[in-house]
């Protein structure tokens, strides 16, 4: 049954919250998992200020919307898990998605465990290598990609800067009329030759975007190498669980690889990015005989007997009964 909430409110009940010492200058989850607080430094964390004592956790509950619905993910992917774990994470920022999924695993249901982190922004890539480091995971173990996620292979123009922020896609830096802005915006400052050096021999355009309105998240718009879901899908046979939040790029991402998924991926939880994009993306897993575990339309508010929500990006969760 879709949207059934009541049959996963009680579903961490089986775990015990974490509670011990923490490190100066971490935060810790109910699975035990560490963040360095420099990570979420544009989100308003001091460093200074955090761990270095004991914590006390609690059990998630729905009241943390869009937190609840991925720590279900996690707690129903290392259940069904036979074997081997592979976990996919599309956007990974700094890669908190897969050590959740990974640490979830090792406390239920332990067994050797692949993980998969596709991430463009270069500071991003290395604070994954760190997070896995941080939570006694071997980065050296694991399939980190340093490229964004697109339709094609060919070079992307992407946001490269604030990192930590996870807001930088491919949709809107890399479609047609943004190329367009930006050819003209290079041409009309008059200083072409060097425009022209740099996007040569550095692959970046010089011009700025302001990624979020109200925040100072800016970045470089540059070219950076892009991999399709299906290149990131290929070498495995099965892969339990995949995770992605692109920033709107799912709506590119998803469509073409519809046919690799249904053979390879037994769950999948989509952040989606506007109601139209959700729609399409629902639509197409329906479909294909998916069953949906969660379809929770982005930015809408939601009151149950369990605890009221709100929702900023959409929640598309999904089993596929043929694998």
């Amino acid at each position: 049954m879709r949207n059934d909430y009541a049959r996963f409110v009680d579903a961490f009940d089986i775990l015990e919250p974490f509670s011990g010492d923490v490190p100066k200058g971490f935060l810790v989850d109910f699975i035990g998992a560490l963040t360095d607080g420099e990570f979420r430094t544009m989100w308003g964390i001091d460093p200074e200020t955090i761990g270095g004592g004991h914590m006390q956790t609690a059990l998630p509950d729905m009241t943390w919307g869009e937190g609840w619905f991925e720590a279900v993910g996690w707690l129903e992917a290392a259940k069904a898990a036979k074997d081997r774990y592979v976990m996919v994470t599309l956007g990974a920022c700094y890669g908190a998605q897969a050590v959740g999924a990974y640490k979830m695993l090792q406390a239920i249901n332990p067994m050797p465990a692949k993980l998969v982190a596709v991430e463009a922004e270069p500071t991003n890539y290395e604070w994954v290598v760190r997070h896995f480091q941080d939570n006694g995971i071997d980065p050296k173990d694991q399939w980190i990609i340093k490229a964004a996620i697109g339709a094609d292979n060919e070079p992307i123009l992407f946001p490269i800067g604030a990192p930590g922020s996870g807001a930088g896609n491919c949709i809107s830096t890399n479609e047609t009329l943004s190329r367009d802005i930006y050819a003209s915006q290079l041409i009309a400052g008059g200083n072409t030759k060097d425009a022209l050096r740099n996007l040569i021999q550095t692959g970046s355009t010089g011009l700025q975007k302001d990624l979020v309105p109200g925040y100072d998240f800016k970045a470089e718009i540059k070219f950076v190498s892009a991999v399709t879901l299906g290149d990131v899908l290929g070498p495995f046979d099965v892969v339990d669980y995949l995770e992605s939040d692109i920033q709107q790029s799912e709506i590119i991402v998803f469509p073409p690889c519809m046919d690799i998924l249904k053979r390879k991926v037994r769950r999948v939880h989509i952040g989606t990015h506007g109601k139209d994009v959700h729609a399409e993306l629902l639509a197409l897993f329906e479909a294909d005989g998916w069953d949906i575990v969660f379809d929770v339309p982005p930015n809408t508010e939601h009151f149950t007997q369990w605890g009221n929500f709100n929702i900023n990006d959409g929640i598309l969760h999904a089993v596929n009964p043929t694998v």
